[in-house]
């Protein structure tokens, strides 16, 4: 491939030359040699790379070519476009704040991509090709070639990018709300548990409330708030309860304690979620779908920075 101040070679892509030789071989055609295929398969890339760089050239608006111009400039002595390649090293919130950042810096260009490549017939292989460059040349490089060459590399390199970064961020809120309801289902488990061994541990003063009604030091006018302060020294108010519920025989709330594991974590829930969740775009198969309906809704709350304690019932 020649650029317009530079020379580069790039090796043809090796799924076109695979369908090239399955293609001979449903046909029964004796296949060539192999210099003569690849200088098929790269003279091949070239037209059709220039084709497409023609039709982008077309459709380019200033502000879609300012952007992509922009990817290849330094910022605060880091190029843009080095700092867009980074891929996130885990699921931790400055990691994640930084990948929701990139996505939105990438968001008019893949929403400029979707609509112009589906008019052009390019294969997904051929997009993340021209993406896989970006990866494949210095930022000195694509600055040395031609313009129309670069903004096309830089365009599928911002769709195949925008892809990758939507499937980091939705794998990490996956990951995410399904950490903090296993250790939500978890920790009302080990309450659950807590409880049963306490209310057990508190049935020996229960039967000493119970020896009241049958206590002979007790007068029969005694009134009845003097006999609760009596049960009440033997076993504590707050504890009366759980200890009737396990006397009958009744489950835990172990939903409750869930619930009240994640009023616990509120705020680092808020943090990690928050960002991923208002970010993100949701669907659903099913048309007019009530909880997506409510996802919107909450979206458009949070983006406006207002809570849901704002909005009017």
């Amino acid at each position: 491939m020649q650029g317009a101040a530079c020379s580069h070679v790039v090796y043809p892509p090796i799924y076109i030359l695979r369908e090239l030789l399955q293609q001979l071989a449903q046909q029964r055609i004796v296949m060539p040699g192999y210099t003569f295929l690849q200088d098929l398969v790269g003279w091949t890339v070239t037209v059709e790379r220039q084709r497409i760089a023609d039709l982008l050239g077309q459709a380019l608006t200033p502000e879609i070519e300012k952007q992509l111009e922009a990817l290849l400039r330094a910022d605060e002595g880091m190029y843009r476009i080095t700092v867009l390649k980074h891929e996130p090293k885990d699921f931790s919130y400055k990691e994640l704040r930084q990948e929701v950042a990139r996505r939105q810096i990438f968001r008019p260009l893949h929403e400029f991509a979707c609509a112009f490549l589906a008019t052009t017939g390019l294969s997904n292989e051929s997009v993340k090709y021209y993406a896989s460059l970006v990866q494949f040349y210095t930022v000195y490089k694509l600055q040395r070639m031609g313009a129309a060459t670069a903004r096309l590399y830089l365009l599928c390199f911002a769709y195949h990018r925008f892809r990758q970064i939507n499937d980091n961020l939705v794998d990490a809120f996956i990951h995410l709300v399904d950490h903090y309801e296993q250790e939500a289902k978890l920790t009302a488990r080990e309450e659950v548990q807590h409880a049963r061994a306490e209310a057990a541990q508190d049935l020996i003063a229960a039967g000493r409330v119970l020896d009241l009604f049958i206590d002979p030091s007790i007068p029969d006018v005694a009134t009845f708030t003097a006999v609760k302060a009596k049960a009440f020294s033997l076993l504590g108010a707050e504890r009366f309860p759980a200890v009737s519920a396990y006397m009958r025989n009744v489950e835990f709330d172990q939903t409750g304690f869930e619930w009240a594991y994640y009023a616990k974590l509120s705020a680092t829930i808020k943090r990690n979620l928050r960002q991923l969740f208002t970010d993100l775009t949701f669907a659903d198969r099913v048309e007019d779908a009530p909880l997506i309906a409510a996802v919107v809704f909450l979206q458009n709350l949070l983006r406006q920075g207002k809570s849901p304690r704002q909005t009017k019932q």
